[in-house]
């Protein structure tokens, strides 16, 4: 199957490297970016792209609203099978989550089928309207098994005297929340221990100031976006995500299982569906700094329990892998002439 890649908001790069990877390896055929757009050019675009390249079908990601007109120009151009990402859960207003619940009924009339990744984002879009059709959920994925190997090239190369490190990979977002992290890991300090912030987004300023004010060192705790994630992985001892209720799957806690951390999350819907229910992480009370710092301390005294936690997350690296969701992802554009018939 040919696989090609558009990106229609050039200004967005941070999965540039993974792609390009992708394509110098064969697995994709081709790369296409474009300055961003919307409306009645953006659906142009779309259809002269899609009468050239012929695709059989079109997933589309993130779920946005100039994305229906991207939508437009495929069905205007014949592609029948359109998919769009769902990646977050409604949002919790009621005018926020009645506008998200007429984006995709608007992207049903187009005949773009919305699938879902976590149960979390499923139950967020409860009761849907009436005709409202979800497809099959798909769980997010990862290269488990090139993340395991980058992450334990990465431990066996650190020095005896390294640091200890509680590592977390989050966009600095409100939707996230480092900063019970922040507090929780401020209060439990412990000699030889780091904590790392990696991510980059709005928040990245009010973090700098927070941790600056709890007499952390900014510029070595929060380290922005970066590209050696594996890498990352492995030089961590313990993965901490501490986050809200509006997270929708989280894809930096499978990414920790499949290094073979342990994880630490925030009990939240999507965290308690990724971690099994606290099989493969152990769930934390949302926002709760005082049960956060002692859980922190407490692992960070204990090698031995930090294994143990550690072994939970190998036990179920494996669930995640990308090559399930690739395939669930076939099969759903394979099994019919359109999604919707």
């Amino acid at each position: 199957m040919t696989q090609l890649l558009l990106n229609v908001d050039s200004r967005h790069q941070e999965m540039a490297p993974a792609f390009e990877g992708l394509l110098h390896g064969g697995r994709l055929a081709s790369m296409h970016q474009w300055p961003r757009r919307d409306g009645l050019h953006l659906a142009w675009l779309a259809f002269w792209f899609c009468r050239r390249h012929r695709p059989d079908g079109l997933v589309i990601y993130p779920c946005q609203r100039p994305m229906l007109w991207l939508a437009l120009g495929a069905r205007l151009a014949g592609v029948r099978r359109l998919a769009v990402h769902l990646g977050n859960p409604a949002p919790r207003d009621t005018r926020g989550w009645q506008s998200w619940q007429r984006l995709l009924l608007w992207f049903q009339r187009l005949g773009v089928l919305a699938v879902p990744c976590s149960e979390a984002i499923v139950s967020s879009l409860q009761p849907l309207p009436p005709g409202l059709r979800l497809g099959p959920l798909i769980p997010n994925g990862c290269e488990a098994a090139s993340i395991a190997t980058r992450a334990a090239m990465a431990r066996a190369a650190r020095p005896p005297d390294d640091a200890c490190r509680v590592l977390m990979v989050a966009r600095l977002d409100p939707i996230k929340d480092q900063a019970t992290l922040l507090r929780a890991f401020a209060a439990a300090r412990q000699p030889g221990w780091q904590l790392q912030l990696v991510g980059g987004g709005p928040d990245r300023a009010r973090l700098e100031v927070l941790a600056l004010e709890l007499g952390l060192d900014p510029a070595a705790v929060v380290l922005g976006r970066r590209t050696d994630i594996p890498e990352l992985l492995g030089q961590a001892d313990l993965f901490a995500f501490s986050t809200t209720a509006a997270e929708g799957f989280g894809i930096a806690l499978i990414e920790a299982l499949a290094a073979g951390l342990p994880v630490l999350a925030s009990d939240v819907p999507a965290c308690r569906e990724v971690l099994k229910g606290g099989s493969a992480g152990e769930l934390l009370p949302l926002g709760n700094v005082v049960v956060w710092a002692a859980r922190l301390e407490a692992l960070m005294q204990s090698a031995e329990q930090r294994q143990q936690l550690a072994g939970r997350a190998r036990a179920h690296a494996a669930d995640f892998d990308i090559r399930h969701t690739a395939e669930q992802w076939y099969r759903l554009l394979s099994s019919a002439r359109s999604l919707h018939a």
